[in-house]
This record gives C-alpha cells, structure tokens and sequence, in this order.
C-alpha cells in the first residue's frame, strides 16, 4: 500500500512539474522599450502595431512605453543609474557619448560584424553619432533637422509676398518679416528661446550654414566665437524684433502655437511638425522651406534624431539584438519611426508618403551636421544657452556673450578628453 502511494505521490508530483515547465516555457519574455512623444498624433498605438510581427516571431511581448523628450531624458538616465533602464534604449544622438562613458549601453562592433545593416543605407549624420571613440553603440532609428522654415501663404499673400518665393537669405527673411508683421494682431516670426536644446540647434544650424562650426576637429575648440557663430547669434537676436515680446519665457513648443494658432507667418521647426499642424490647424494654408542662410551661405540644418541601443545591464541583450535589427529593416522604419527614418530608401518613401515638400525635407536632412558627441553635451549645452540667452535678453551684445562664455566652453570640451 505505502509503496502504491508512493509510485501515485511521484506520478503527481512530476505531472505537476512536466505542466509547470510546460506553462513556463510557453511564457513570453518580457522586451522593455521606452519610446517617445515627438509631435501630436497616435505614436504608441503606431509602434504597438508595428511590433506584432516580432513578438509573434520570437513569442516576446514588447512592453512599450511612451515619454515626451525631457521626461523621457531624465527617466531613462535615472534608470540607467540604478540598473533599472529598458532592454532597448532609444538615445538621443547627444546621449549616445554620454551612456558610452557611464558603461550604460552596449558595443555592437561584434554583433555588427555579421550583420546586413550598412553604413551607405543611412544618413550620414545619424551613422556617425552611433559611434564613440572609434566603438559603434547604436543603430539609427530616425532623424529629425533643425529648421525647415514653415510659413503661412495666405499672410504672406496678404502682406503684397509671393507665397511660392519664401525667403533664402537672412536679409530676405527680415525684410519679409518686417512687412507681416502688425503687432499686436500679428506678427512676422514666431519666436522662442526657452528651455530645452532646440534654441541650440537652431543656433548650430545657422551656425553650419555660414561654413562655422560649434566644436572645430581641427583645433577641438569650439567654433562658435568665430565670425559664423557670432553672425548666426546676431541674427537670432534680430529675428525676435518680429515676434511677441516674452521670447524667453516661450520654449519651441510656445512658439509653433503661436504659428499654428494664426498669430504669427514664420516659424523655424522640425519636419514633424506636420503631423502638428493636421491635428490642430488641418485647413492651415502653409508651405515649408529650407532655413535661410547668410549671403553666399548653404542652408545646413541641424540633425536631431535617436539611436537604438542595448541596455548594458539587460538581461536579454540577444533578443534586444534581433529587436534592432528588426527595426533597422526598411519596411518596419516607415512604420515604428517617430520621425523621419534614418535609413535613406525607407526615408524617401516615408516622405513621399506622409510629408508635403519631401524633396526639400530630404535635401535639408542630407545636408544636415549632429551637434557636439561628447560624453558631458548636456554640461557643453547649458553653457551654450546660457550664453544665448545673454545675449537675446540684451544684457550684452551678443560678441560680448561670446567674448565672455567661450572660455567656458572650451574648458568643458577638454574635461571631454
């Protein structure tokens, strides 16, 4: 008898086990990826949609997380910090360098070694800013430049303008703004200075598109003190002439309400702000143009954009690997992107089908340079704004801002090295 329920007691119990294991292995892993909000409109649905495919593919559940830019920033770091950090990390271009140093992502040279993801099929651009030191962290996921100019045609024809003519040039856009502008009613630029990094980008791009640079290779110092950086400074603070007092305290997002709103003709923005526009103001009768430039200049935008990375810390770098991969494909990029894809074929056709003026928007991405991909940009950063607004609250002319900040600015560029 006892022998009888020990033999039931055994069967039991590795019945139990087998349907235990059974259930377990049926159990998909868990792939954290934590994404962002760029611009109105159903990203996170987007994306959730996009990824059915891997996870049917690899029996994963994608756990998406959905962030706007500073929240994103300052939670993924934190995380990062404390081992915590999604299996997938989406790295702004400037934290790329940052996470590299703190060990918080990892190299992929390797893993890049047998794989069909090749440096031609990208940007240039957003190719480079995956790298540190000669180590490749990173996978472009999607670009984004600062600034096309959008402007409202029917103000500009209101105002005597040819609305298929924007302006190019410094002095075509200030003579512009000038005449469409009718304070308080309404007014030429809609300008902002604020918080965030977009005050920087639109001073790199101005920067670039007089032949300057904001840290020169060649001599590692920065660029912004030469006769490019101060004259992209000068016509940063002109530009605020033609908009509403309170620049300061506006940050970009301010200044494209104030655009979308009708308040304002001109308003220097990313691309994705289309996407803006057809949720707030879809019969707004508007037109995109490259960034005017100084005489004799090149219009050269400023790249933003992301990176996707694996988190140093996770526990499913091999999965996280095939998710890269998976989203570095053409087909998968037109579909999980938040901005424009990085990947050149799956960018065309991206904007041919979702963008007005696709040819103009390419042109200024391929022409677009990164900021600063130095470990400490966030310190480079805050001093570069400092130094921005200085000189647009009027305190000190802007060559004294200049005059005044590079030294600083150069000193964190060398605690860089």
């Amino acid at each position: 008898m006892r022998r009888r329920l020990f033999a039931l007691a055994m069967t039991s119990a590795l019945t139990a086990s087998l349907v235990a294991g059974a259930v377990a292995a049926q159990d998909p892993v868990t792939l954290k990826f934590w994404t962002l909000q760029q611009s109105d409109g159903p990203v996170k649905e987007a994306q959730e949609a996009a990824v059915r495919d891997f996870e049917e593919l690899h029996n994963v559940k994608v756990e998406l997380t959905t962030y706007p830019y500073l929240e994103l920033q300052d939670k993924l770091l934190l995380a990062a910090a404390s081992d915590a950090a999604p299996d997938v990390l989406l790295l702004d271009q400037i934290w790329v360098a940052q996470y590299a140093g703190a060990g918080y992502v990892e190299p992929i040279d390797d893993l890049m070694a047998g794989a069909d993801i090749k440096a031609e099929d990208y940007f240039l651009g957003a190719w480079n800013s995956a790298f540190v030191d000669g180590k490749q962290y990173g996978v472009p996921f999607d670009v984004g430049v600062w600034a096309v100019m959008y402007y409202n045609k029917d103000m500009f024809t209101a105002a005597g303008l040819d609305p298929e003519k924007p302006p190019t040039t410094w002095e075509e856009l200030n003579a512009a703004a000038a005449a469409l502008t009718n304070a308080p009613d309404q007014y030429g630029i809609a300008t902002w200075v604020g918080g965030g990094d977009a005050p920087n980008c639109l001073w790199d791009a101005w920067t670039f598109s007089g032949g300057g640079e904001v840290i020169d290779p060649a001599t590692n110092l920065t660029g912004l003190g030469e006769p490019a950086g101060v004259a992209a400074l000068e016509q940063y603070k002109k530009s605020l002439e033609y908009g509403p007092e309170g620049a300061v305290g506006r940050d970009v997002e301010d200044g494209f309400a104030l655009f979308t709103s009708g308040k304002a003709a001109i308003m220097f923005y990313g691309e994705w702000g289309q996407d803006t526009i057809a949720t707030r103001a879809p019969d707004l009768n508007y037109g995109v143009a490259l960034l005017p430039v100084p005489e004799g200049g090149t219009s050269v935008g400023c790249f933003g954009g992301f990176n996707l990375g694996i988190s140093s810390k996770s526990q499913h770098k091999d999965l996280a690997w095939e998710f890269l991969q998976y989203s570095a494909g053409v087909e998968k990029q037109k579909e999980i992107t938040m901005l424009t894809p990085a990947n050149r074929q799956a960018a065309t056709e991206y904007l041919a089908a979702k963008r007005q003026y696709p040819e103009m928007i390419y042109q200024q991405l391929d022409q677009a340079k990164f900021r600063p991909l130095i470990p400490n940009y966030p310190d480079f950063a805050e001093a570069q704004r400092s130094i921005l607004q200085r000189a647009l609250l009027g305190d000190v002319s802007p060559q004294q801002a200049l005059d005044e900040g590079v030294p600083g600015l150069n000193e964190i560029i060398a605690e860089a090295q």
